[in-house]
């Protein structure tokens, strides 16, 4: 790739094109800004602008426009190397033998599916998985699912549940959920040390002990550089984007999976000082999610649940499209609706080995009750599943980071739209609040916040350590709604609402979609989604789909599990190049 501000004289692409006669070459060219916002980057990357003399594909990137007027040379910059690293993992995948189109329409069956109704089985039965299964259930597939903790409709203690059943009832739509944590500016540098501080610092290591894997993994989330941490959050906007198209699908095809889930639209994002408010305004406008404005003074007028807020509570509001569910009733109707429709479940059972024959192409998996044999196989673990972490190689990129829960009555007056809070260099520096329902039916408000990395053990928690981070949530809700909190007694009171979930994270920051041979199908793992699978659900789901039909899709390269390592590889053998 040859990034550049100029013309490229056809001498120059000549002997470029003699020297790399076989190998994919393009030119990415910077050109002057037009007055237009940044665009974020579609989710099938960037249309090539122009072929150049000697078929060189070239691809043009407006400069970036700066806060404060004039061009932002960095983010330029920044721009540029994104879009060359994408085209350079498209051509990469190629070369793997994977198809780089976008989705088809057309059901094409894998190859080496038997005749008939092609089979799947779904390893895990969290949220992704269950969307995952909706959808390849209505394609005509015969799909049963096995999972190692109980049936999520049994109501066990939330200890015995993985991410989706055993975190709070409430999970949240917005174009920019799934951030990236990496730094994108060479002056970010807080974000670098987050693993090396507890909570009670500013920091994410909740851990009692160093786990052997875990060291690989913070110096991998380090050497992530400004201009790659923005290219992944691009892609990860555009995956958003696309769930979003389809959440309205589904929306509109399966109402029956949202009735009597507390569906809640739109969100109301609250910034605790002015500058991060004024980033958010800018950010929120481009990807095209504002609905509206407010200053604090308006926050409080128009939504009266907040007025008894903390005079510092937020500067300003920033209502965006979105919407919020009670996670653990919509999973009840997913699970209700796929039972009613032949799809076999169990629980209480865990896949102990993945089956191979001697090409290694999957032939089945081994459970307590004996071997599973399926045409296809989907497999979602989440974080707590060290017998798959030892035999499938891209789930050890997959760590803890978690995440602490409290409840609260929604007094009158009602909180109406779920919130998101922002509280810079705050212990619990984002929070959700979700607008829902208990179990007795009573409206309450569901608060998550925090960051804790557990490292590779899901169980490697510091109590005192976490229970900075419940002190932090507790800080947030009295700052917020000072009356309820008041009212269930403060800190002691919420102290009976608590409970935490561990999330799958990658140290790239990127989902994990893996795909390789099955006996008769092909075998898919779909990991690391941080705080974004319930966001991205139906995005996930596309992508299994076509994977299992053979036909490319764009998170086939995105998420590839070797993508950073191949960047680094880069990197090494350029001596460090692209700071």
């Amino acid at each position: 790739m040859l990034v550049t501000d100029r013309p490229v004289g056809r001498e120059v692409l000549r002997l470029w094109r003699e020297a790399m006669p076989e190998k994919p070459i393009a030119v990415v060219r910077l050109t002057e800004p037009h007055g237009t916002l940044r665009r974020l980057p579609t989710m099938y990357g960037r249309p090539t602008s122009a072929i150049l003399p000697f078929g060189i594909p070239m691809y043009t990137v407006p400069r970036q426009p700066g806060s404060g007027g004039g061009v932002d040379e960095d983010a330029s910059l920044y721009e540029a190397l994104a879009v060359a690293e994408r085209f350079a993992q498209d051509r990469e995948f190629a070369q793997d033998g994977e198809q780089l189109v976008e989705p088809s329409q057309t059901p094409v069956r894998s190859s080496g599916a038997r005749p008939g109704r092609a089979s799947v089985l779904m390893v895990g039965a969290g949220v992704v998985n269950l969307v995952t299964a909706q959808l390849l259930h209505a394609e005509g597939y015969e799909v049963a699912i096995v999972d190692a903790a109980p049936d999520p409709r049994a109501g066990k203690p939330w200890a015995a549940y993985g991410t989706s059943r055993g975190g709070g009832n409430a999970r949240m739509f917005t174009y920019t959920e799934m951030d990236d944590y990496h730094a994108k500016s060479a002056d970010e540098v807080e974000c670098m040390t987050l693993f090396d501080r507890p909570p009670s610092q500013a920091g994410w290591d909740v851990r009692r002990h160093e786990g052997e894997e875990d060291r690989q993994w913070v110096q991998d989330f380090r050497r992530v550089r400004p201009w790659l941490a923005r290219a992944y959050n691009g892609d990860i906007l555009g995956l958003n984007r696309r769930a979003g198209e389809l959440w309205q699908t589904w929306l509109h095809t399966r109402p029956h999976l949202f009735d009597d889930v507390d569906l809640r639209h739109d969100i109301l994002r609250l910034y605790q000082d002015g500058p991060h408010l004024e980033a958010a305004r800018h950010r929120q406008n481009a990807v095209g999610a504002t609905v509206a404005s407010y200053r604090s003074a308006e926050v409080r007028e128009r939504f009266p649940a907040l007025a008894h807020a903390a005079p510092h509570a937020f500067a300003g509001g920033i209502v965006v499209e979105g919407f919020t569910v009670n996670v653990h009733d919509f999973m009840a109707r997913l699970l209700d609706d796929l039972e009613a429709g032949g799809v076999h479940l169990r629980f209480d059972l865990r896949v102990e080995e993945i089956m191979r024959d001697e090409p290694s192409a999957v032939t089945g998996v081994l459970t307590g009750d004996g071997p599973l044999v399926y045409d296809h196989y989907v497999v979602s673990p989440g974080v707590d599943n060290d017998a798959l972490r030892r035999q499938i190689p891209s789930l050890q990129q997959v760590q803890g980071v978690l995440g602490c829960w409290a409840t609260i009555p929604n007094d009158t007056p009602a909180l109406e739209h779920s919130l998101k809070v922002a509280r810079r260099g705050h212990v619990a520096e984002d929070a959700n609040v979700t607008v829902g329902r208990d179990e007795s039916g009573e409206s309450v408000l569901m608060i998550g916040s925090g960051y804790g990395w557990t490292g590779s053990d899901p169980h490697n928690i510091d109590e005192r350590k976490l229970e900075d981070i419940h002190a932090a949530v507790a800080d947030t809700v009295e700052v917020l709604f000072p009356d309820a909190y008041e009212r269930i007694g403060g800190r002691d009171g919420l102290r009976g609402t608590q409970k935490h979930c561990v999330r799958p994270w990658t140290a790239s920051n990127l989902g994990i979609f893996e795909t390789s041979a099955a006996g008769s199908g092909a075998f898919v793992v779909t990991a690391g989604h941080n705080t974004g699978g319930f966001a991205q659900a139906p995005v996930i789901a596309e992508a299994v789909s076509h994977a299992l039909r053979g036909v490319g899709h764009p998170m086939h390269t995105l998420y590839h599990p070797l993508r950073t390592q191949r960047v680094f590889n880069a990197m090494a053998g350029s001596g460090g190049a692209a700071h």
